[in-house]
């Protein structure tokens, strides 16, 4: 059985088992025979678009009812089990946020929904808009917010009610650079000040790796792999990178890369200002690059890594 940091206790049991866990629609695979355990923490759920991470998110909260195998989530089964939904609170990858509302309207209304008492929800809801940054912007409309604020917003109802584990799916997704840094600080906040175990999904392995070193690596329904994200990096590196790079005098520079040992192949994109460097040991080659790119009185404008899409590291460790 796999499992994301150190083992659990009968002090500290995981917080979701899952085993052989299976989830079909139809002739869909959504999971197939998933194993995992997630302890405390913050854990990351890496898989490319429809590995079935929000499967996996749907099941844990008993919104769906599995095919096949078993599932524990805080010591009890989801499916059916409605007493457990204040132990848990989820932020969607979807819009749903009402834009004629105000954020405070809102809240009020999430917290209806969980039947929570007016005096202490008044004061909830203060609690949580400082938590997520949005005091000053609860009394406008949430149709003027901008999509960061829209998430605060989103994230700030999934936490209303307290919960124990918080499940944020895709929840930097579309978000600009300093919205995405400021929801991947108020996510380790959540843990670290309040005590909350994350799970959080993402298709973008580098942006988990800011927040957690716990990792699941989800691909076609299955963990392929799971546990620190540098026991990951070290599986993914002895496969071949794709890395391309942009300047002037690229010919020059291919012909001292095809020198080294670690590169195996050179290849010309459109035209001879871009080349593809397929290479076996990536931090042995940026290593070299600054030595490399003198030596060949290269001018490189762009570099980066094809790989960044999930999509092919995937390929690698299921063998494609």
């Amino acid at each position: 059985m796999a499992s994301v940091a150190s083992s659990g206790s009968e002090l500290n049991p995981p917080v979701i088992q899952a085993s052989f866990l299976s989830k079909w629609y139809g002739d869909v695979i959504g999971l197939n025979g998933l194993n995992v355990t997630i302890l405390e923490g913050i854990t990351g759920i890496v898989g490319p678009n429809g590995a079935g991470k929000s499967t996996f998110f749907k099941l844990v909260t008993g919104t769906i009812k599995s095919n096949a195998g078993e599932l524990s989530v805080l010591g009890q089964k989801p499916w059916g089990n409605w007493r457990q939904l204040g132990a848990i609170g989820f932020c969607p990858d979807y819009e749903f946020l009402p834009l004629d509302m105000t954020g405070q309207q809102y809240l009020e209304y999430i917290g209806g929904l969980q039947a929570m008492e007016k005096t202490g929800l008044d004061k909830r809801i203060k609690e949580v808009a400082g938590i997520v940054r949005m005091t000053k912007d609860m009394n406008r409309k949430m149709g003027g917010y901008s999509k960061g604020m829209k998430q605060r917003l989103k994230i700030a109802g999934a936490l209303l009610h307290n919960p124990k584990l918080l499940l944020l799916d895709e929840p930097l997704s579309g978000l600009d650079p300093i919205s995405r840094r400021d929801i991947i600080e108020l996510i380790k906040t959540l843990n670290r000040n309040y005590g909350h175990t994350i799970i959080v999904s993402s298709h973008v392995l580098h942006e988990i790796e800011r927040m957690t070193h716990n990792i699941v690596l989800i691909y076609k329904g299955r963990a392929v792999a799971t546990g620190v994200i540098s026991e990951i990096r070290n599986l993914i590196s002895q496969y071949p990178h794709n890395i391309i790079i942009e300047g002037k005098n690229m010919p020059e520079l291919a012909k001292a890369l095809l020198d080294k040992s670690y590169t195996y192949s050179v290849g010309y994109n459109n035209n001879r200002n871009s080349i593809t460097v397929k290479v076996t040991a990536p931090e042995e080659f940026f290593d070299s690059m600054p030595d490399l790119v003198e030596k060949s009185m290269a001018s490189v404008e762009r570099m980066y890594s094809q790989d960044d899409n999930l999509e092919s590291v995937f390929k690698y460790l299921v063998g494609w």
